[in-house]
């Protein structure tokens, strides 16, 4: 999806929720957070790296993902109050969205028990000991690699 395309129907979506003029939107460079409601300075933002990698489907998602966390208020998290708004505005009530497609970091593990990809895009900080979120220390930690081959034990540095 194109930017120009992206900033419209967000200001769209959010003119027709009742966002508008109070909030604004922009864009980010993030390349782990698909999209940011920051209800402090009253903005939604999307990755840039989201509407490159991704269709119009997903990014009107994540546009309403956002704008349920505008309307339902900071305190409602990804809890209750904040699915009904979901439902009521049309997006899916899942906290993540793990079928995006985003960059993917420097530094690459793989989980000996599900065999899930973990990616970094900072190299893994020393003395910390990494797992996988789903298999914990049952499958043992995680071994990050640089993308070039480069071994690095997190817990080693």
């Amino acid at each position: 999806m194109n930017m120009w395309d992206a900033k419209a129907m967000a200001e769209g979506l959010m003119r027709e929720h009742g966002l508008l003029p109070r909030w604004s939107f922009g864009f980010n460079q993030r390349k782990r957070t698909l999209g940011l409601c920051d209800y402090g300075k009253k903005r939604i933002e999307l990755s840039v790296h989201l509407v490159h990698g991704n269709d119009e489907e997903a990014v009107r998602d994540t546009l309403l993902h956002e704008i349920a966390h505008a309307i339902a208020g900071a305190k409602a998290g990804h809890g209750e109050k904040w699915k009904r708004v979901c439902i009521e505005i049309g997006a899916r009530p899942e906290r993540c969205d793990r079928s995006a497609s985003m960059p993917k970091g420097k530094w690459m593990a793989s989980c000996a028990g599900c065999g899930h990809e973990h990616t970094r895009h900072r190299r893994p900080l020393k003395g910390r000991t990494y797992y996988c979120r789903e298999c914990g220390a049952r499958a043992g930690e995680l071994v990050f690699r640089r993308d070039g081959g480069e071994k690095l034990k997190a817990s080693q540095g």
